[in-house]
């Protein structure tokens, strides 16, 4: 496979390939800073780190996605390219929000939306053709995994990349790009799109499947179905109060609660006006009818309420295990550096 950009396309000109990819030498510097061994953009991470396809495993891959993606069309549009750009996000009322998590890109709830900047290593062209794209060199891996991994990485680098061919379309977008930092500051429409129309031409076979099965996802249905595949209380936890939490259901239980007084009511005048008219067959059955529902409304409201109650004490005991758990971790960790200290003579 071809690098999905030129070498003269590049935005990020701060690596060179100096030898061949994963042959043992060195195949990556820092033109800008030849002392440095940190990846651009990525100051924790070295580029000749062993633990380098860890780094972009977490950076780009997306698990959880990847096994909801059969089940996506559940929370969005089933189409890959179903993503607006920049300034219709914008005209929805729509606020971008920086995430650097992968698995929140293109998420969005209410008026926000996630997305993660492009990092700078993924604009270089010799990163791409020496840890991402497959190598053609005598060099054979003797890790399986490894390959399994890069595999992987590539096609989410792929699809995540193929995302921004359908945010940034015009000027506007590049601004808006720019101003919330996913884009350099200093690069033009032209040159974004000589680097990125590449990208436009990736077929979804050829990308993970999170962004073969869908474009932009609503937060609030990933939430939902997460308990269901996931087996998860939530995909991604935004509201750090309970009160916000609980503060989405008052509106559905006002609103069934005024449906229910409006029906009680008017069983209730019904009543008073067949006892009135002296109609008696109609009154029994009226009257039946108007109990059985009273009574279901309370079993309801009830319910609703026992439901509330659990979901409240399920939240608060699902943190004290998560406290008490890491509390336990720490001590079993204290205990473990204490005894390696006495071992030592």
């Amino acid at each position: 496979m071809f690098t999905p950009f030129p070498k003269e396309a590049e935005l990020n000109k701060q690596l060179e390939s100096i030898g061949p990819a994963r042959s043992g030498s060195v195949s990556l510097i820092r033109t800008d800073k030849p002392n440095s061994q940190c990846l651009p953009g990525r100051p924790r991470t070295l580029l000749h780190s062993s633990n380098l396809h860890q780094q972009l495993d977490c950076d780009l891959c997306t698990p959880d996605l990847d096994t909801l993606a059969p089940h996506l069309w559940l929370v969005a549009t089933p189409s890959s390219s179903h993503i607006n750009p920049l300034h219709e996000q914008i005209v929805k009322g729509c606020t971008i929000v920086i995430s650097e998590n992968p698995e929140l890109h293109l998420a969005w709830t209410d008026n926000r939306i996630f997305i993660k900047p492009i990092p700078p290593y993924l604009l270089s062209h010799a990163f791409w053709t020496t840890q991402l794209l497959p190598q053609t060199s005598d060099t054979v891996k003797s890790v399986h995994s490894e390959e399994m991994t890069s595999s992987a990485i590539l096609k989410s680098a792929l699809g995540y990349m193929r995302t921004y061919y359908h945010l940034v379309q015009h000027e506007s977008d590049l601004h808006l790009a720019q101003q919330a930092r996913l884009l350099p500051p200093d690069i033009t429409l032209e040159q974004f799109h000589a680097f990125i129309a590449g990208f436009g031409d990736i077929q979804d076979d050829q990308v993970s499947p999170r962004y073969a099965a869908s474009g932009t996802l609503r937060l609030s249905r990933l939430n939902m179905w997460a308990k269901v595949f996931l087996r998860r209380f939530q995909f991604y936890r935004i509201n750090r109060q309970y009160g916000e939490y609980f503060a989405r259901f008052y509106a559905p239980v006002l609103f069934f609660l005024a449906i229910l007084t409006v029906v009680l009511g008017a069983m209730q005048v019904g009543l008073q006006a067949n006892s009135s008219s002296g109609d008696y067959y109609d009154s029994i059955a009226l009257g039946k009818a108007s109990l059985w529902f009273s009574v279901a409304t309370l079993v309801c409201l009830c319910g609703i309420g026992l439901v509330l109650s659990f979901l409240l004490v399920f939240m608060q005991l699902r943190e004290l295990v998560f406290a008490v758990k890491s509390v336990l971790r720490r001590r079993r960790g204290a205990a473990i550096k204490g005894a390696k200290k006495d071992l030592i003579p």
